[in-house]
């Protein structure tokens, strides 16, 4: 299992995550086993290039996107992960975050 498998394994799982698949939608999308997705997903196969084409195509992104495992360092893609989780934020977490930020934004 090398370092690439289990990165666009991870990679391809949060993808699909996102758009809100099971590995079983994913596995029925694309015509394969839910096994494969499974070993794909561990990083213990590396997807067959049609495959990966289909699993592209599916999840809405280029193939080269697949293997993009420095996204979380954009800008974009971590302000729509901290709002994701200020939605489902209890108002006291809120409150604790506001602190936290206003604290940390007005020592700059």
């Amino acid at each position: 299992m090398t370092d690439t498998n289990k990165k666009l394994g991870k990679r391809i799982q949060e993808l699909r995550k996102l758009r809100g698949l099971t590995q079983s939608k994913l596995a029925e999308l694309i015509e394969v086993e839910v096994v494969t997705i499974s070993r794909i997903e561990n990083g213990s196969r590396f997807p067959k290039k049609e495959n990966l084409e289909n699993i592209a195509k599916v999840l809405n992104v280029e193939i080269k996107d697949l293997f993009d495992f420095e996204h979380h360092q954009t800008k974009a893609y971590l302000t729509a992960e901290i709002q994701k989780m200020i939605k489902v934020a209890k108002l006291n977490d809120l409150k604790y975050i506001y602190n936290l930020l206003k604290s940390y934004f007005n020592k700059q």
